[in-house]
């Protein structure tokens, strides 16, 4: 117990610590959302009459405390560009960036578990020349670039996917692919080390002694152990897949908080902005704390006082 609030504690510091950076950053570096309202040509009258409706007329630290007491109750402000509440907006592009994040972390660890695997098993076989080939792409190329790849191939070539949008499940496999190869590599490698490391035990040994079949060897036995360090992998995959998320959405034009980030940079949209920042680094901290707490159930040797 002691354990789980020390984490909730460091959860809670850290995204407040990244809300308030970010808030004094946008203002002292982003400029005035007034003239990207008003165009550069408006004159002042105009411009005051828009720094007024966003609040931007007031001193920095007024603006803060209303910052501040708009989230005690619950409230992200409103959307300079799109004059709605932050968390309409935000909330259900979380939605589609989640259900891609978690796509491409599907794709990401099946392929790593089935390459890594064999790979440990035979290291100079064929599947690990296939995981080599796919870690030297996924790392030297860039995820834009792999993106339109993929369109041409599969959208303009084939015809098989669309190129962009999310009207249906189809839309979401190229951006999904394309996000899991940036964090296909370390999987791999991390899995493979792992499961090579496991398969070199005195318990593997005794289990082929006693006759016990092969795949219950692997799959209960040794990919179980294997899976720790993974899971940490995982955990640090999930900043990696939001931040990538960015780019893919762009690229397959798909409607997540990655669009809607962008969208309110282009703006200087300070509450949309914000909005983002504390969602994303409160999924990213919830994911990595639900991470450390799931230790224990996938190693019961692990103990949580172990972890103090």
């Amino acid at each position: 117990m002691r354990y789980f609030l020390s984490r909730i504690m460091q959860a809670l510091v850290i995204v407040a610590g990244i809300t308030v950076s970010v808030f004094f950053i946008l203002r002292f570096t982003a400029g005035d959302p007034a003239r990207i309202r008003g165009t550069i040509f408006a004159n002042n009258a105009v411009l005051d009459t828009y720094r007024k409706q966003f609040g931007t007329d007031k001193s920095i630290f007024q603006q803060f405390w209303n910052f501040l007491s708009g989230i005690s109750h619950g409230s992200l402000g409103d959307s300079f560009r799109y004059q709605q509440p932050v968390t309409g907006l935000v909330l259900p592009a979380l939605q589609h960036t989640l259900l891609l994040g978690m796509s491409a972390l599907l794709i990401s660890v099946s392929l790593a578990t089935i390459l890594g695997t064999l790979s440990a098993r035979r290291p100079r076989g064929f599947f690990a020349r296939i995981s080599t080939l796919l870690a030297i792409i996924s790392q030297s190329a860039p995820l834009f670039w792999i993106g339109l790849l993929l369109i041409s191939l599969f959208s303009i070539h084939l015809g098989w996917l669309p190129s962009g949008g999310f009207m249906s499940w189809k839309g979401l496999v190229l951006p999904a692919f394309t996000l899991a190869l940036s964090v296909l590599p370390a999987e791999m490698r991390v899995l493979a080390a792992s499961v090579r490391a496991e398969l070199d035990e005195d318990y593997v040994r005794t289990a082929h002694a006693f006759g016990i079949a092969e795949w219950r060897i692997y799959l209960v036995h040794v990919f179980r152990n294997a899976c720790l360090p993974l899971l940490t992998v995982i955990g640090n995959d999930m900043g990696i897949l939001l931040g990538g998320a960015i780019v893919a959405e762009v690229v397959f034009n798909f409607p997540g908080i990655g669009s809607l980030a962008l969208v309110g940079l282009n703006a200087h949209d300070y509450p949309l902005l914000q909005g983002v920042t504390i969602v994303a680094a409160s999924t990213f901290v919830l994911v990595n704390l639900a991470v450390d707490l799931f230790y224990t159930v996938i190693n019961p040797r692990v103990r949580l006082g172990a972890l103090e």
